[in-house]
């Protein structure tokens, strides 16, 4: 139980070094949208954890990389406006 928790643990840590720094930086998200992803991001790791004991990387990754896309398509398409 604790090796599968650890792993899980690592994999959504990772995932938020890649998605929340690298990808949405790399589009130059606003300091506000970034907050944005990463609150949902972490509203859903603890409700994945209270409701079923563990980190379901089902439940929580496909929002949030959704969410991540839209927020960087919105910031993209806003700054070819400018």
């Amino acid at each position: 139980m604790g090796n599968t928790i650890f792993g899980q643990w690592l994999t959504l840590s990772l995932f938020v070094l890649f998605i929340g720094f690298c990808f949405c930086d790399g589009f130059n998200l606003h300091i506000l949208r970034k907050i944005f992803w990463f609150a949902t991001f972490l509203i859903l790791v603890m409700f994945s954890f209270r409701i079923k004991g563990t980190f379901d990387l089902i439940l929580i990754l496909p929002p949030s990389i959704l969410l991540a896309t839209l927020l960087c398509y919105y910031e993209k398409r806003k700054q070819k406006r400018k």
